[in-house]
């Protein structure tokens, strides 16, 4: 394969390849959401609420809605 088939490869599959890599970057964000939010400690959430961290009550009620909130993922 030469330099100018790769190159050929690549203006032709630009923005497919782009599209690719995009989705990959999205699918990683989302896994990682994911994973964060079922990993979560429900005493220390429930202790931030407590102290008036309003992101932690938002973060319990997604957690008590645990099969909605992997569904959204």
């Amino acid at each position: 394969m030469t330099m100018s088939d790769i190159s050929h490869f690549f203006t032709e599959y630009w923005m497919t390849l782009a599209v690719i890599v995009g989705l990959i970057i999205i699918s990683a964000f989302f896994s990682g959401s994911e994973t964060a939010l079922t990993a979560v400690s429900r005493a220390r959430m429930y202790t931030l609420e407590q102290q008036g961290d309003k992101r932690a009550g938002f973060v319990n009620v997604m957690i008590n809605r645990r099969d909605r909130l992997i569904g959204a993922l």
